[in-house]
């Protein structure tokens, strides 16, 4: 297209969707490289350490605020029990990332994003919950399947975000669950996992 471009408007048309198109492939790739990692991870050997849920929570909500706040929703910490897993701290910080961004990315302006660590029994639930259309309770589980992604879900995606949650998920023997958010009506996606 840009190179059939004829006056200097169709040129810029042409290079935003060549710019546009060149992200989408990054971000194709980026999440394909680190689903790979993650599948591998079991393989190479690499040891869980004890982590503090909250730290990882704080700090991933302290990176995303600028973008929450430039999509003009209102990203927070709404409650957070101190909680002591065993686990692999990069993973457990793409994972809680992948959850945050889905929930930034399909919520609309105004809207609300909440993560919470809830202590209960022997668990720690970390959950991240948004005021967004949320999931119909029929495509809950094939979100979770590579590449799957909901008809007129909208948003720009590849459908890899949820199934790296599920891989890290599974790697740290965890219950994953999907549900409606009680308090904001969207898509609340829980991590359940063994404390330490």
């Amino acid at each position: 297209m840009l190179r059939r471009a004829s006056d200097e408007a169709g040129r810029d048309v042409a290079i935003t969707r060549l710019s546009n198109g060149i992200d989408r492939a990054s971000r194709l790739v980026e999440q394909l490289l680190v689903l790979a990692r993650q599948q591998s991870s079991p393989a190479n050997g690499a040891k869980p350490e004890v982590v503090q849920l909250t730290d990882i929570a704080q700090a991933m909500v302290a990176e995303l605020t600028g973008t929450a706040l430039a999509r003009g929703i209102d990203l927070g910490l709404d409650r957070v029990d101190p909680a002591s897993i065993s686990a692999h701290p990069e993973a457990l910080r793409i994972l809680l990332r992948n959850l945050l961004d889905n929930a930034l990315k399909y919520t609309p302006t105004g809207g609300t994003v909440n993560l919470s660590i809830l202590q209960q029994g022997a668990h720690a639930v970390l959950c991240v919950e948004d005021s967004g259309p949320g999931i119909a309770p029929a495509d809950r589980t094939r979100v979770l399947d590579r590449f799957y992604r909901v008809v007129g879900a909208g948003g720009i995606g590849s459908g890899l975000g949820l199934a790296i949650v599920k891989t890290i998920a599974d790697l740290h023997h965890a219950k994953l669950t999907l549900d409606q958010s009680e308090t904001l009506g969207g898509l609340r996606v829980c991590v359940h996992f063994a404390t330490v």
